[in-house]
C-alpha cells in the first residue's frame, strides 16, 4: 500500500486541479478542450485508430491458432458464463449503447448522410475498434495476473519507478474522467423519467448524488453480489427493449438491413478504421468529432473495463476471451444500432425515452428504460470503483466514484451539449494514456520473451 500512497496523491490532486479549472473558468476550460482536439487529435487521432484496428485482426488470427486454447489461471471459471457475458456487456458498453441508440443515427442523418450510410457509422464507433480495446487490456492482465502471477501489470511491468507512477495516475485519471460521463448519460435521462411519473423536476446534480449512494452501496456488497447480481438483471432488460423496439417498429425492414449492412460493414472495416481524412479539412473536423472522438473515449475505459475483463475471466481461454469480449459484443452492438437507429427514425423520436414514450402508451418501457440505465450506471461506477482502488490503495473505492460524482456534476454546470464537452475531455486525457497503454503492451512483450528465454535452458537441460 505505502508504495501507491504517492501515486494515489498525485491523481487526487490532479484531479481536483481539473475539477476546479472546470468549476472557475468554464468558458477557457472549454476552449481549451476545442483547441486541443482540433489540432491534436484531429491530426493525430491515428495513434487511436490503428492500433486498436491492428489489435482486433491480430487476436482474431490468434484465435483460429494453437494460442487460442492459452487459459488465464487454473481451474473452472469463476463466473457461468451467462453472468460473464452480462457483467462484460453492462460494464463494457450498455448505458452508451442506451444514450446513443437512438442519438448517434439520428445525428449522422440530420447532417445529410443517408440511413444506411448513418448506421455504418455507429457500427464502426461501436464495434470491434471499441471492443478490440478491451479484449487486449484484458487479456494483457489476465495472462500477467493469473498465468505470470504479477499482481499489479500496470506497475511492476514498468519497474515501479517515475515512468511507472505517472502511467498510473494518467490512467487512474481517465477512468475517473470517462465513468464522469456515465453520471451525465444516467442523469439526463433519469431527469425525464421523473418527470414523466412524477411530474417531479429534479435537478441533475441532486440526480448524480442518488446515483452516488447507489453506486457505493453496490460497492460495499462485493463482487460475486452487487455487480454480478446487477449485471444480469440489466442483460434482461436491455433483451427486453431490444425485442420490444424489434417487435413494435419494423421487423421485416430490421432484419433485412441488418443482414445487408453487417457484410458491408465488415467489408468497408478496415477503410473506415484507419480513415485519416488527409487533405480534406472538413473531413479531419468531422473524424476528430466522431471517430476520433469515441475511439479516445474507449482508451479512457480500456484500462478500468480491461482490467475488470481480466478479474472476472480467470479460467477463461484466449478463444472465449476473443469471442466473449470483442466478437459477440460487437455483433450485438451493430444489432442494437440497427434495432433503435431504425426504430427512432420511424417513429420520428429525438432520443431513446421518446421513442419508448411513442411506442408504449402505458409506460412500461420507459420504467424499463428508467430501471436499465440505473442498474448499467450503478455496474459500471462500482466496476470503474474497484479497479481505480486496484491501481491505488485498498478500501479507497467509495472515495473514486465520490470523485466520478464530482467531476460529473461540475461538468453538468456547464453550457452546451454535456456529452460531447465529456468526450471531448476524454479524448484529450486519452493521448497521454495511449502512450502509456502502448509502453506497458510493450514491456508485456519483453517480459513475454524474458519468460520465453528463461525457460528454454531449462528445457534443454531437461531433455
Amino acid at each position: 500500500m505505502k508504495r501507491n500512497f504517492s501515486t494515489t496523491v498525485a491523481t487526487v490532486v490532479t484531479i481536483i486541479v481539473l475539477i476546479g479549472f472546470a468549476a472557475l473558468a468554464p468558458e477557457p476550460f472549454q476552449a481549451l478542450l476545442n483547441t486541443i482536439k482540433l489540432n491534436v487529435i484531429g491530426n493525430l487521432g491515428f495513434i487511436f485508430t490503428y492500433p486498436a484496428f491492428v489489435i482486433s485482426v491480430a487476436f482474431v488470427l490468434l484465435m483460429l491458432t494453437p494460442l487460442g486454447n492459452l487459459r488465464f489461471g487454473k481451474g473452472a471459471p469463476e463466473f457461468s458464463t451467462l453472468s460473464w457475458l452480462g457483467m462484460l456487456f453492462a460494464t463494457g458498453m450498455g448505458i452508451g449503447l442506451v444514450t446513443w441508440g437512438v442519438l448517434e443515427p439520428r445525428y449522422h442523418v440530420e447532417a445529410g448522410n443517408s440511413t444506411d450510410q448513418a448506421l455504418l457509422y455507429a457500427f464502426n464507433h461501436w464495434g470491434l475498434l471499441a471492443w478490440a480495446g478491451y479484449l487486449a487490456i484484458g487479456a494483457l492482465f489476465a495472462h500477467a495476473m493469473y498465468n505470470l502471477n504479477i499482481a499489479k501489470p500496470a506497475e511492476t511491468l514498468l519497474g515501479g519507478g517515475f515512468l511507472s507512477k505517472v502511467n498510473l495516475v494518467s490512467l487512474v485519471v481517465s477512468t475517473v474522467i470517462g465513468l464522469s460521463l456515465t453520471f451525465s448519460y444516467a442523469a439526463e435521462p433519469l431527469q425525464q423519467s421523473l418527470a414523466q411519473f412524477l411530474g417531479v423536476d429534479v435537478s441533475a446534480t441532486l440526480i448524480i448524488i442518488v446515483l452516488t449512494g447507489f453506486a457505493i452501496a453496490s460497492s460495499a456488497s462485493g463482487l460475486n453480489r452487487g455487480i454480478k447480481w446487477l449485471s444480469n438483471y440489466n442483460t434482461l432488460f436491455a433483451l427486453v427493449l431490444l425485442f420490444s423496439v424489434f417487435l413494435l417498429t419494423s421487423p421485416g425492414e430490421i432484419l433485412s438491413t441488418f443482414t445487408r449492412l453487417l457484410p458491408d460493414y465488415l467489408w468497408n472495416y478496415p477503410a473506415m478504421a484507419t480513415e485519416t481524412g488527409q487533405g480534406d479539412p472538413e473531413r479531419k473536423a468531422w473524424l476528430a468529432d466522431w471517430l476520433y472522438a469515441f475511439e479516445a473515449s474507449w482508451y479512457g475505459w480500456f484500462i478500468f473495463t480491461g482490467v475488470f475483463i481480466a478479474r472476472i475471466s480467470k479460467g477463461r481461454t484466449l478463444r472465449q476471451l476473443v469471442m466473449g469480449v470483442m466478437l459477440m459484443p460487437s455483433l450485438l452492438s451493430c444489432l442494437w444500432f440497427t434495432v433503435f437507429g431504425l426504430g427512432g427514425l420511424e417513429m420520428e423520436a429525438q432520443d431513446v425515452f421518446a421513442l419508448m414514450a411513442s411506442l408504449d402508451q402505458y409506460g412500461v418501457l420507459s420504467f424499463i428504460l428508467t430501471l436499465n440505465i440505473l442498474l448499467f450506471f450503478v455496474t459500471s461506477s462500482d466496476s470503474a470503483g474497484l479497479v481505480c482502488e486496484m491501481l491505488t490503495v485498498e478500501r479507497s473505492r467509495a472515495f473514486w466514484i465520490v470523485a466520478m460524482a464530482s467531476l460529473a456534476i461540475v461538468i453538468n454546470w456547464l453550457d452546451g451539449d454535456i456529452f460531447k464537452v465529456i468526450l471531448t475531455l476524454i479524448s484529450v486525457a486519452a493521448i497521454p494514456v495511449a502512450f502509456g497503454l502502448f509502453t506497458v503492451g510493450v514491456a508485456f512483450l519483453l517480459r513475454l520473451r524474458q519468460e520465453h528465454m528463461s525457460r528454454q535452458p531449462a528445457e534443454t537441460l531437461a531433455r
